[in-house]
């Protein structure tokens, strides 16, 4: 979403603000440092991370002012970084994408509620119940942890969107859903479509790098 700071109210701009800063602490206690410490290497993932965070949300479509199609991303970084490190990854892209691409900072804490920490959070809850509740098996996690995963996530970015301008004014109903939500699916489709491919290359070429698969307990003896 790219708006002008004067379009968004400052109570609206401060409950995206405090929900980034809570995600964001808990994820600064929670990242792995001594992990990091351990596999310095892994902190170049995450500068990458942020890139390819800015590359997916920079190839949008404009709608609407207000109302944009762009591919999210959140899915792989998840699951490549883990959670922690993706919201913190996440953040500096939110940040990032104004002095970019345009747009005000008051949105920027909107920007990463609804196209990262949700849409994170989505992908690593499933990814979790799929590893507890379902057999070992490759195509499962491809399926339910990518790509369904990255499907509905930005079936519900979209739908948060789509709050987020009514709550601002900006349109009512009829018109978001006429121009905005009824093409929803022709995005989230191709969404997962993206995830999965690039998690399958992942896990088959470098498994290593993907801190939520592990080649053994997926691949071998299957």
């Amino acid at each position: 979403m790219t708006l002008p700071n004067h379009l968004i109210p400052l109570m609206l701009a401060g409950i995206g603000w405090a929900l980034t800063a809570v995600a964001v602490l808990w994820a600064a206690r929670a990242a792995p440092w001594e992990a990091l410490r351990n596999a310095p290497w892994r902190l170049n993932l995450v500068a990458l991370a942020v890139l390819f965070l800015l590359g997916m949300w920079s190839l949008k479509a404009t709608l609407m002012p207000g109302l944009t199609l762009h591919f999210l991303g959140a899915a792989t970084v998840t699951l490549v970084i883990g959670l922690e490190l993706t919201l913190i990854a996440g953040l500096v892209a939110a940040l990032l994408l104004p002095l970019f691409f345009g747009g005000g900072l008051a949105v920027a804490g909107w920007n990463f509620v609804l196209a990262l920490l949700i849409p994170a959070l989505i992908t690593y809850g499933m990814t979790r119940a799929s590893q507890r509740w379902m057999p070992p098996n490759f195509f499962i996690y491809l399926f339910v942890g990518v790509f369904f995963s990255a499907v509905l996530g930005v079936i519900v970015h979209g739908a948060g969107t789509a709050l987020l301008v009514m709550a601002m004014g900006l349109y009512d109903f009829d018109i978001i859903w006429n121009n905005y939500l009824r093409v929803l699916p022709l995005l989230a489709f191709p969404e997962g479509v993206i995830n999965g491919m690039i998690m399958t290359a992942l896990a088959l070429v470098s498994p290593s790098l993907v801190i939520s698969f592990d080649d053994h307990h997926y691949i071998d003896g299957r």
